[in-house]
């Protein structure tokens, strides 16, 4: 696997791995070879320093173009932070991924994973550490960060469910897509009509399933005074482990999955994740 071409190397100090200190050179860079870019904003405390160096990490660093900024980097005259594409990082230092790898994409030039360095309200999320980092580094590539958010949510889980070992297809991101959008704008958690939803599925993308199971959440956020698309997806993960009948469903190991999750003009954020077997 190739990594960053050494004549446009800029250097970094030694406890983050090699990349960039330069945002412009750095998106260019990774437009130009087709690589997505891992923006590290750098907080006083260099929290991730460590984990960034990592042998594992910084092996798939190789896959991105890096750029390490401080948290209080300003870009066209303003902190980059701030800029509204960088709005669920809630202005804190973290991990972002940017999807510069695809000009075809719909997720072009738009953040696809967003990592504060904030403590969840949870108790069973997981700081971050070299297997979370990981699991962001190899989340589906062609996802949005709604559904980069709710698989990253999903795959920290302590009880590991198996939903998720299935194939993400398609056809049944685009279910959750419609449906959680569907949800958002009605303010109502509601199931879709399953049983049209496979046929559908299954006619317009040419994949067969047995069956299929829906689960549909809405976070908390409201009650707490708000949360931005990650803490909505643990909020939503933590709503299903609360049913037994949606735990079962997220637990169990699927043929074909999809999951999303879209924020109503309420405040509140709907998931929905369908599974074939």
């Amino acid at each position: 696997m190739s990594g960053i071409a050494v004549s446009l190397l800029v250097a970094l100090p030694s406890f983050v791995p090699l990349g960039f200190s330069d945002y412009d050179t750095a998106v260019h860079l990774a437009m130009e070879t087709r690589r997505d870019l891992v923006i590290y904003f750098r907080g006083n405390g260099g929290e991730l320093d460590g984990v960034l160096l990592h042998p594992e990490i910084r092996w798939y660093l190789h896959q991105y173009v890096f750029l390490c900024v401080p948290a209080d980097f300003e870009y066209e005259g303003r902190r980059l932070l701030d800029h509204e594409a960088f709005r669920e990082m809630q202005g804190r230092p973290g991990l972002v991924v940017v999807n510069l790898h695809d000009p075809n994409s719909p997720h072009y030039q738009t953040v696809i994973s967003a990592h504060p360095l904030v403590k969840s309200r949870y108790a069973w999320v997981p700081d971050y550490g070299p297997e979370q980092v990981r699991i962001i580094l190899n989340l589906p590539n062609w996802l949005s960060l709604t559904q980069r958010s709710m698989l990253y949510a999903v795959s920290v889980h302590p009880e590991k469910p198996q939903s998720i070992t299935g194939t993400p297809h398609p056809a049944m991101m685009a279910h959750c897509a419609r449906h959680s959008a569907r949800q958002a704008q009605m303010q109502w958690q509601h199931h879709a009509d399953l049983i049209a939803a496979s046929s559908n599925i299954q006619q317009e993308s040419g994949i067969s399933f047995a069956s299929a199971s829906e689960v549909v959440a809405e976070s908390w956020g409201m009650i707490f005074g708000g949360e931005n698309v990650l803490e909505a997806a643990f909020s939503c993960v933590e709503a299903w482990r609360q049913s037994p009948g949606h735990w079962g469903a997220v637990s169990r190991p699927s043929r074909y999955y999809g999951y999303d999750i879209a924020r109503g003009a309420n405040g509140t954020w709907y998931a929905t994740g369908i599974f074939g077997y």
